[in-house]
């Protein structure tokens, strides 16, 4: 369990030293009812200086003597002016409620915008939402915190990656996965490895050094990332430094691991399985009773177990997993001058998995300098670099998955000979039981085998930003990103999938290199102009051009025949290469783009985007692509009959629409016709088609339309937003078969053409509420909700005919969910007889025994997509302490279990694999009302095969993330000479509910919903 202590977090000093011309200005900042007001923006007028106040209210800021105002402003209140000439201290200032979407300033594309002119879908996560979280990637950190946004892991393995859809799933064959933005740099995401089990590129950036995380979902505000957009986009801005004192902020965690979700349908003791196993052999008429199932399981002629078979049993589970560890700890440096402000900051992150030979590893550091060189020219620079060591077991049917293993090893085999050394000798069975199956001591694979996974990351940006005129700048930003990937995979001679009776063939390695290396170049220009005299009728207006190239290089190599020793692990030692190449890609685009929005009175805002995209992915014919979105939002608290209310604080409504495109996913060279080499006769190199190419491919386009509502009332004590959007997605790329008679051939197969030929629609609501219930001056109740649904539907397919999924029990059919499971409705046993059943039509009006008289239909009810899926968050705050819980929610999805064809074999591997415990229930006699059918050992009728018999209802609700934290009082940070100081326990993943009594597995497993054998989630 992660129960993680935070011995020291929010730890400041003040180190630098001030110039003799500038003085300190302390104070405290309030609401109406005397509770302190935590991190107000505390900002010198004219200067580039601030502060934020503390935990109870206290600030203090260098000014420069020159300073005669400080500006203070919060979410939810109005921003006030305080004189400070002549002053040293100044408080208790009072703060009014105050109207949020006219004074909160949120990050957009290329910029940011008040809140008030936003028109479309853009929610901001906080940086104390992001920091500190026990997570080893940013992306994690986004669970449950915006609606719509799906954030789910298939793997709890330290460093794994992690599945992100907005508003649904908008494609079939490229990607369906949001555009990430880092500081200006388009960064690459996702699981970059070739040989790891799970790996993240974003890994190697510290959560700590993010100020915030915005997410953009509709039209209004993702069109402007053009062809790259159709997703969703997720912008990244990370900590900049202030003007003023110097701050020092260091923060320590440790904790704990271990697994998440406890099932009840687990792997049978020895017991259990003796049982079952003498069971199955009498109803198959193998054995007539106890006693002769036994004399033919111990025979030589049956199983040859050893006569101790029934007196020992080995918990596989208890053996792969362990009780983890974690720990982090960061520290990081901000401060500066009106001219100049810097943001130094490093980290370390280590996390030891639950699971055998899994742990993580990260070391990482940055920096941001900000320097104004004249009153009308800015630059900025920044960097972050991250390294990363990752270790990680195999997944999925491998052998030497010690998930699997655990699974499927036989209750009394034994990981330790009686002398406690590991087990192992000749290849079957752990050395000791000749007829076993192939599955191997999880020890031994831990002990002598490795795949290790190592990145370097560096990404950065340089940026020039010079004032033409006072509403008038022009910005030059060069953004770059930098990915060194190694991967080393040995397997040992002796033992396990690298074990071979040819002394020239025993041992494997694999290495894998990757280099990843892009960039952005944007130039454009800010022009805000005042339309009328007082200044409350504006556009503000940013044209540019832009540039970006992606290049990827992957070295492939392999050998076998290592010598018989574990000590030579690398490709260095082996005798004979398997395999070696080497594959260079690269894509690039041009766009040109504008965007802006026009303001009366900050009552009626229209927006605008438009951007031009070439990209070298596409055919000759469509090389180029235009996006657009039109937007607009009403302040109806704005409006004169509105202004006087003393309900509405905040009553907003704002409507876009817009097209956006999909080039991310697939291959750069699709559009051409290409020849591959390796088609060799006789001994010399030969070529042969391997693409057909089409000159008309273009991009997948995405045209959403949007409508939501933000309200807040009773001064400010509840709020939210409620929207509707309907996503349109049209020249989805299918490859679409070519006729027999085209005398064409890739790779000695019937070949297909890549075409843009299929449509699909996600249309859904997302709900965000939030209120403080209790407000009194030292106990604060804060709830904060969102709730997502989404249906998807497949509209249209090439010719209407379905096309399978990557996932084979999924089938994309058009009218239904891209989703849904393809496969035998399972009927249930036949109480009379112990037979399985399962319906031979859509009506599921009759049924039959026969397997092969199954109808694969698609059922609605079966889909892997959730109904709806969310979260909810409470806060108490007494005094110094603060508790905070929040529980993520999901329903309305099926999880197939993609192993429970053996796991559940109804005695058709029972004698091999283990079975799972439900099995106990199978059918016994007439009138059992069961869903496991009779256990016959060695059965053929198929009652284990794909069918809905193995999938599982998804619902769970699982408490995320708790929190107690105490503020150490500022009497007692003052005698420490601290800025700061909290003290912190937390848990995550603690508890799940509502799940499947049957399920095997946790149910958090990822946007396909299916397991796999995965590293287990961990709390």
């Amino acid at each position: 369990m992660r129960r993680v202590l935070l011995f020291l977090c929010c730890f400041a000093l003040l180190i630098g030293q001030v110039a003799a011309q500038n003085h300190t200005i302390t104070g405290t900042v309030t609401d109406a009812n005397g509770l302190p007001v935590a991190s107000a923006s505390i900002a010198v007028k004219g200067t580039n200086r601030g502060t934020s106040t503390n935990s109870d209210g206290s600030f203090s800021v260098t000014v420069p003597a020159s300073a005669k105002t400080l500006i203070i402003s919060a979410v939810n209140f109005a921003a006030q002016e305080v004189d400070i000439a002549g002053k040293t201290e100044v408080g208790p200032i009072v703060l009014k409620p105050g109207n949020q979407s006219l004074n909160e300033v949120v990050v957009v594309a290329y910029g940011t915008q008040k809140k008030t002119n936003v028109t479309g879908s853009v929610v901001t996560v906080g940086a104390a939402q992001i920091a500190d979280k026990p997570f080893s990637s940013v992306d994690k950190t986004l669970q449950g915190a915006v609606a719509g946004v799906a954030v789910s892991s298939t793997s709890g393995a330290p460093g794994s990656a992690t599945d992100i859809r907005i508003r649904g799933i908008g494609s079939i064959t490229a990607s369906a996965s949001p555009l990430w933005v880092i500081d200006g740099v388009v960064a690459t995401t996702g699981d970059q490895s070739s040989n790891t089990t799970t790996a993240n590129v974003l890994a190697t950036l510290n959560p700590d050094d993010i100020e915030s995380i915005t997410v953009l979902k509709d039209a209004s505000s993702t069109a402007i990332y053009g062809s790259k957009a159709a997703n969703g986009v997720i912008l990244v801005t990370t900590k900049k430094g202030r003007a003023g004192k110097t701050r020092v902020v260091a923060s320590a965690e440790v904790g704990q691991n271990s697994q998440a979700f406890d099932p009840s349908n687990k792997p049978m003791t020895s017991l259990q399985y003796q049982n079952a196993f003498r069971q199955s052999l009498i109803n198959a008429q193998v054995a007539t009773d106890n006693a002769g199932a036994d004399a033919f399981i111990t025979s030589p002629n049956g199983y040859g177990y050893p006569a101790n078979w029934q007196n020992t049993s080995t918990n596989w589970h208890d053996v792969v997993t362990r009780n983890g560890n974690q720990g982090q700890y960061n520290l990081s440096v901000s401060g500066g001058t009106d001219k100049t402000q810097v943001y130094l900051s490093g980290g370390i992150f280590n996390q030891i998995g639950t699971a055998l030979a899994s742990d993580f590893k990260r070391y990482n550091g940055s920096i941001s300098v900000t320097h104004k060189a004249t009153d009308r020219l800015t630059f900025t620079g920044t960097m972050s670099v991250g390294y990363s060591l990752q270790h990680t077991p195999f997944n999925s049917g491998a052998f030497g998955n010690p998930i699997l293993e655990s699974f499927l090893l036989l209750p009394w085999y034994t990981p330790k000979n009686p002398d406690g050394s590991l087990r192992y000798g000749a290849q079957d069975s752990l050395g000791e039981f000749p007829t076993a199956p192939s599955v191997f001591n999880p020890l031994v694979e831990a002990a002598y085998n490795f795949n290790t996974y190592k990145q370097t990351s560096i990404r950065g940006n340089v940026q020039g930003q010079y004032k033409i005129l006072d509403n008038l700048n022009f910005t030059s930003r060069y953004s770059g990103e930098y990915a060194d990937i190694s991967e080393d995979q040995y397997w040992n001679p002796f033992y396990g999938d690298g074990y071979s009776k040819d002394p020239a063939a025993a041992g494997q390695a694999f290495s894998v290199y990757t280099r990843i290396y892009d960039w952005t170049w944007s130039n454009f220009f800010d022009w805000k102009q005042k339309i009328n005299k007082d200044g409350d009728i504006y556009f503000d207006l940013k044209p540019g051009i832009e540039s970006y190239e992606f290049n990827n290089y992957l070295l492939q190599t392999g050998a076998k025949g290592f010598p018989p020793t574990f000590d030579l692990r690398y490709l260095a030692s082996a005798a004979t290469p398997t395999t070696s190449s080497v594959v260079p890609t690269a894509n690039s685009t041009s766009s040109q783009f504008v965007l802006g929005d026009i303001n009366y009175k900050d009552r009626y805002i229209l927006s605008g985007s438009y951007r031009r995209d070439g990209s070298s992915v596409f055919g000759e014919n469509h090389k180029y692509g235009n996006f657009y979105s039109v937007g607009g939002s009403w302040n109806i608290n704005e409006e004169e009959f509105l202004k006087a209310s003393t309900l509405f604080n905040v009553l907003k409504l704002r409507s876009s629409y817009g097209e956006t495109g999909n080039s991310l996913g697939f291959s750069n060279y699709a559009p051409l016709a290409t020849y591959g080499y390796g088609s060799n006769y006789n001994g010399q190199p030969g070529s042969a088609p391997n693409n057909v190419g089409n000159p008309n491919l273009t991009w997948e386009k995405n045209k959403i339309f949007n409508v939501g509502v933000d309200f807040s009332i009773l001064k400010d004590r509840v709020g939210g937003t409620i929207e509707y959007y309907n996503r349109k997605t049209s020249d989805l790329l299918l490859a679409v078969p070519l006729s027999q008679t085209s005398g064409v051939s890739v790779n000695n197969a019937n070949p297909t053409q890549l075409e843009n030929v299929g449509a699909m629609t996600n249309h859904g609501i997302e709900i965000t509420l939030s209120a403080r219930p209790v407000v009194t001056r030292d106990f604060t109740w804060t709830i904060a909700f969102n709730l997502a649904h989404n249906v998807n539907r497949v509209t249209a397919l090439y010719q209407g005919n379905a096309v399978p999924n990557p996932k084979f029990y999924f089938q994309a059919t058009v009218g239904h969910d891209f989703q849904t499971y393809y496969m035998p409705q399972w009927a249930g046993v036949d109480a009379t007889n112990g037979l399985p059943q399962w319906y031979t039509d859509e009506t599921h009006k009759t049924t039959t025994n026969n397997y092969a008289d199954a109808k694969f239909t698609l059922n609605d009810k079966y889909t892997a997509t959730p109904k709806v899926f969310g979260s909810l968050t409470n806060t108490f705050s007494y005094k110094g302490f603060s508790l905070d819980a929040q529980f993520n929610y999901n329903f309305g999805n099926y999880l197939y279990d993609t192993w429970g064809f053996i796991t559940q074999s109804d005695g058709a591997f029972t004698g091999s694999y283990n079975q799972m415990s439900n099995q106990l229930g199978a059918w016994q006699k007439s009138g059992d009302k069961t869903n496991v059918p009779q256990l016959i050992w060695n059965r053929t009728d198929n009652s284990n095969g794909l069918s809905t018999r193995y999938l599982y209802k998804g619902n769970f609700i699982r408490l995320r993330n708790v929190q107690l934290n105490y503020n150490l009082p500022k009497a007692v940070t003052d005698k420490m000479h601290l800025g700061s100081l909290s003290i912190y326990v937390r848990g995550t993943n603690l508890l799940t509910f509502d799940t499947d009594k049957n399920l095997p597995y946790d149910p958090e497993s990822g946007i396909a919903s299916s397991t796999n054998f995965e590293v287990f989630i961990n709390k």
